[in-house]
This record gives structure tokens, sequence and C-alpha cells, in this order.
């Protein structure tokens, strides 16, 4: 028997398995699944959602086979099963149910996915099918080496902005993870917003998601790990059955399929919550264009880097409120020129547009506009993190929600799209407006 662990790559769904049972009478039926899942060296679990025939089969009659697939060498392994019990809550059950959640989801089939449980079987025997044709395959290590590296790494950040983008640096250069971006909550705590990106054409800073929306937002309300093999693959499908539920009437099941942020190929996704201190912290997300990129060990080695990440974006922030700050110097007067920007400022929801093209929202639109309202008013071009933390009227959320996350959204997101203001750290505490053009300010309900 070979065992399980020497073929994990064949449970990462890279390719559809085949499932036979019989009835008690010992008419086969014949189905394919979408990823049949490794509990231990001795147990595989399949979802049970769809399977009546399936279902109806090992009730009557336990005994089933299953072939899965190598991703590395094509190879087709035997699996020669024993169903045990069904397992519809406990820890197997709601990684299972988070991972199809969070796909059904995505592609607004929230009502017609659903997992009723994990069949749980026995493993009686693991076979190749052509033994003499088997290559050799080496399985994907964690990396000790790289995560002492990167933990390292981000031990020696000393703000927040510094932060999110040496990590997302580090895991390009250690990991390979080249396409990545953090996302974090906003005031609401209803939804994530993009913080800092790698490797997009586009960075998306500032792009929302619903928490428990989509991929991102169930694994960020689940605060559980999301990892797809094939994301192309699994669109497919679900357009698959969507059509089918369309075709019998049932549209009012669905919901509206929403487009995951980031690469627009996106074959493997890993999404890891970034937890610390019993909170969401935020979201790190990993994309790839190659099908089947990240395994199991990578989501080990994910977890433990957003453990770690987690922690600092929690304590950097408090570490920073503690401390004093010094005082914001007083601008003086500048020369700028003879070309004109205007500023319109929305209350409603504290949108801000300049020129006409929407740049930010919410708390950290407020402060924008506090911010250009000095400028123009005294020329003021030095402020401190700590005057804004005590400006009632901005009324910001408590310190836990993090105060520096908003100013990295705010200089971040000018640096996208404005050419001629920018927000650049000048201390600690501290912050420099540059404006390279006379500005017009218009507020609005």
């Amino acid at each position: 028997m070979i065992p399980l662990a020497s073929i994990e790559s064949c449970f990462e769904g890279m390719f559809p398995s085949v499932v036979c049972t019989c009835s008690r009478t010992g008419i086969p039926n014949v189905t394919y699944l979408s990823i049949v899942h490794r509990l231990d060296d001795h147990h595989v679990g399949l979802s049970y959602q769809f399977f009546n025939k399936t279902r109806t089969n090992i009730l009557e009659n336990p005994l089933a086979q299953a072939i899965v697939i190598s991703p590395e060498t094509a190879d087709q392994y035997r699996l020669d099963l024993r169903y045990e019990r069904t397992e519809s809550t406990g820890a197997v059950f709601q990684k299972m149910k988070t991972r199809l959640d969070a796909v059904a989801s995505q592609s607004g089939m929230s009502h017609v996915f659903v997992l009723r449980g994990v069949d749980v079987y026995r493993v009686l025997d693991c076979r190749a099918l052509n033994p003499e044709l088997v290559a050799e395959s080496i399985p994907k290590t964690e990396d000790l080496k790289g995560l002492e590296a990167f933990t390292e790494t981000i031990a020696a950040c000393r703000d927040l902005d510094t932060l999110v983008g040496t990590a997302l640096e580090a895991l390009s250069r250690t990991f390979g993870y080249d396409n990545s971006f953090i996302m974090v909550p906003d005031e609401s705590a209803k939804s994530l917003y993009t913080l800092a990106s790698r490797g997009f054409a586009l960075s998306g800073v500032g792009s929302e998601v619903p928490i428990g929306t989509g991929m991102i937002g169930v694994a960020a309300e689940r605060r559980t790990a999301v990892r797809t093999a094939n994301a192309v693959r699994d669109a497919i499908f679900a357009r698959a059955v969507r059509a089918a539920v369309v075709r019998e009437g049932g549209e009012g099941t669905l919901e509206t399929e929403i487009a995951l942020p980031g690469l627009s190929n996106a074959q493997s996704v890993l999404i890891v919550p970034l937890v610390a201190l019993d909170r969401l912290v935020g979201v790190l997300c990993l994309q790839s264009a190659v099908a089947g990129h990240f395994r199991a060990a990578d989501e080990r080695v994910a977890q433990i880097i957003a453990r770690h990440l987690a922690v600092a974006m929690a304590i950097l922030p408090l570490r920073a409120a503690a401390e004093p700050e010094p005082a914001a110097a007083q601008g003086g007067e500048l020369t700028l020129p003879g070309t004109r920007a205007i500023i319109k400022y929305y209350r409603s929801d504290h949108s801000i547009f300049i020129d006409g093209a929407y740049l930010i929202r919410g708390v950290a639109g407020h402060i924008f506009w506090k911010l250009v309202q000095a400028y123009a008013g005294s020329r003021r071009t030095d402020f401190t993190n700590k005057e804004i933390r005590l400006d009632t009227s901005l009324r910001m959320p408590d310190i836990k929600d993090n105060l520096e996350t908003r100013l990295i959204l705010l200089r971040r997101r000018l640096l996208d799209r404005c050419d001629f203001i920018t927000i650049t750290q000048i201390g600690r505490g501290r912050f420099h407006l540059d404006v390279d053009r006379e500005l017009t300010l218009e507020e609005h309900s």
C-alpha cells in the first residue's frame, strides 16, 4: 500500500477525481468529484452535497473506489475505501465548509452549494494504476530558513507603513509569492479595503470587499484560511451549475457573481486571515497565474507568516500611539504654479473627488479634507498623528481601529491617483503634505 502522505499533491484538487459506488444489488455508479480530502494517513473525506445516488449507494453498500491524479506526473492512484461515518460538525467539517462557502459566495451561489456533511472513508488500500510507469515527484516542504529570514525582517520594522511594504517584498524575495496584497477592516468592521499590494499592474489600493462575501470576505468572517488550486476550473464548474439552476427556473436562489480582486487570470489563490489579540487585523491574499502553485505546505507556511505579521500589525500602532509626538511645524507662504485643482468633499460619506475623479472616502477622506483645509487656510504642510487622533470633529474610531492604516491608505491612493499632492512621513508620528498646485475647495452635502 502506498502511504497517502507520499502522494499528498493528489489531494489538492488540481484534477477531478473519479468516484465509484455500487448499490446493494451491484449496480455501479461512477461520478466525478472536484476534490478528495486527505484527513490523515488512513482516512479521506468526500463532500456530501449533490451526490444523491452516491449517497444512497454507500448507505446500502459501504465499499467505494476513487481515482486520484498527481498534478506533477499525471500518475493515477486507486483508493479502495470503506464508508465509516458522516460528520456535520467539528474541525474537518468547518474547514471544508469554509472553502465551499467561499467559492459559492464568489460565484453567487451561496444557496446552491451547501455542504450537508463530510463523508469519512477509511482507506483500505492505495495502489498506482500503472506502477511500472510511476514517476518520482519531490514533495513541497516548509522552508524553515525562509520563515526565519521573514520573521527577522518584519521584526526590524518600526512603523506600519514600512511593515506592510516590507512584508510583501519579503514574501516575493524569500518564498516566490510574487502577487500578494493585504486588506484591513474599515471603521465599520463590515468591509475590508486593500492597504498594500505587490506584483499587480494596478495596485488596487482602496478596493473593497464586504466581510462575509466572496472568497476573501468569507475567509475573514470565519477567520479560516481558504485555498484553491484551480480557480479557473472552480469557476467553470460553478457557472455550469449556475446555468443549470437558471434552466430549471431557480434564478431566485442566485446572487450576483463577483470578481476576485487582483490577477485577472488567477489560477491559484491562498487567503489567510491576520488575527492577533483575538481581533481580525486584516487578510493576506496570495495569488498565482499557475494552477496548483499553492499546496498544503504553502498553507502551513502562510499561516505561520500570518501570525507573525498580524501581531506586528497590532502592536506597532499601539506603540506609536503611546509615545509622545513632536508638535507640528507651522507652514509658511508658498509660491505654486498657476494650474488650479478643484477638490470636492461630500459630507454624507466623506468622499473626495479631485478634478472630478474619485479619490477616497470614509475616515481617510475626512482626514484628507482637514489637511487640505489647513493647507488652504494657513499653508500648513506639517502635521502629527496625535493632533488628528485628538481632533473631535473627525470622530476617529477607538485607537485599536488604527489611525495609521487610514493614513497609509490615503498616502498610497494619492500616489496612484494624484500627481500633485503627496504625503510623506518625516519622522515618528509626523508627516508632510506636499502640494504643487493651487487648490479650490468645495464642500457638498
